[in-house]
């Protein structure tokens, strides 16, 4: 079906951090080792090979290109329309990864191992309060007395995206997902954004006054704001997913989206509809 057709996984890539396009190199690789397209590259805005360079030496006679982006918007509508306008051979732009329904399973499945993890960091933090208040209490795995986790209803789930004043699909797919997140019962679930109201800063205004939080990065993996940026607006100390204390709360940071293992699956499923 597609042995005279080229894969190319369009990325923004970054100066400034490399790990930024390492997911989609390695996704790139995983897709054409199943030998399914003629030959498959992944080019970047940011970065080499650029969206002309990936063109170069190219045997296939037409190509497919994916968008490695979370929406459809400014980016993808009006940035990647132009580059890819004028191609050597026949080019079909698809959907972005982030724009299928399976993006909805892959956070549900991230604020689940959020839930079952946190039972643990719960018992730790009230031993450690324990332990600062002299306070003894009977023995126990810690499961018995702390629960299996935090549950939905007490919970406030907040998913960081970007947003841009400049189109409004980013902030349109943020605000969808977080309310079909919603649907699973949480205190609160909204969208807060880099570049929109509610900013990621304010999350504690965002969320429910009191109660554990958890925050989902609506950021492709490897990149600085679901790395550096975010965290640094919530007040933890890395990227990595797991469970912090802020000012007395329990804040808990998901795994962004983008695995290569994720997105070899869900590229093949865009191209097979």
């Amino acid at each position: 079906m597609f042995k005279d057709t080229a894969l190319i996984l369009a990325g923004h890539g970054s100066t400034k951090n490399r790990n930024s396009s390492r997911f989609t190199r390695e996704t790139a690789k995983r897709l054409e080792k199943r030998g399914i397209f003629r030959e498959v590259r992944a080019g970047f805005w940011k970065e080499s090979p650029s969206f002309q360079e990936v063109f170069e030496g190219l045997e296939a006679k037409e190509a497919i290109v994916v968008p490695w982006f979370l929406t459809r918007g400014y980016f993808v509508e009006k940035v990647l329309a132009e580059q890819f306008g004028s191609t050597p051979i026949p080019v079909r732009v698809v959907e972005p990864i982030g724009s299928r329904s399976e993006i909805v399973g892959l956070m549900r499945a991230r604020a689940q191992r959020l839930a079952e993890r946190s039972f643990r960091f719960r018992f730790r933090l009230k031993r450690a309060i324990e332990g600062l208040l002299r306070i003894s209490k009977p023995g126990g795995d810690g499961r018995s007395q702390m629960g299996d986790g935090v549950r939905p209803e007490e919970t406030s789930l907040l998913l960081a995206s970007h947003g841009t004043p400049l189109h409004k699909g980013s902030r349109t797919a943020a605000d969808r997902l977080a309310e079909e997140l919603g649907k699973d019962g949480y205190r609160v679930s909204r969208a807060m954004f880099l570049e929109e109201e509610p900013k990621i800063a304010d999350w504690r205004q965002v969320a429910a006054s009191d109660g554990p939080v958890m925050v989902l990065p609506h950021f492709l993996a490897g990149g600085l704001h679901g790395s550096e940026d975010v965290p640094g607006l919530l007040g933890i100390p890395s990227g990595k997913e797991g469970w912090y204390e802020v000012g007395g709360r329990m804040v808990g940071y998901g795994a962004p989206i983008g695995m290569p293992e994720e997105m070899e699956e869900l590229i093949l499923r865009i191209l097979g509809s």
